[in-house]
């Protein structure tokens, strides 16, 4: 099968180095340490989960609508 794009096809196995033949490192490792979910929960249990944003309380103050008094 040839690739519709020259050059973007992989060589054929035999032809392969060492580092096109093994699968892509994900960079994560086992982790060694102990507790790792309890610690995850303990990191997000302070969160909330729909935090206000940055303008959010600007943008209700700007908007604001309030009564018009009258002056007698």
């Amino acid at each position: 099968m040839s690739s519709q794009n020259q050059g973007r096809e992989s060589p054929p196995m035999e032809k392969q180095t060492d580092a096109q033949k093994a699968a892509p490192s994900s960079g994560q490792g086992v982790s060694d340490k102990p507790n790792t979910e309890q610690s995850a929960k303990d990191q997000l249990k302070n969160l909330q989960s729909n935090p206000r944003g940055v303008m959010e309380d600007h943008l209700e103050e700007q908007f604001k609508k309030t009564m018009p008094q009258n002056k007698d």
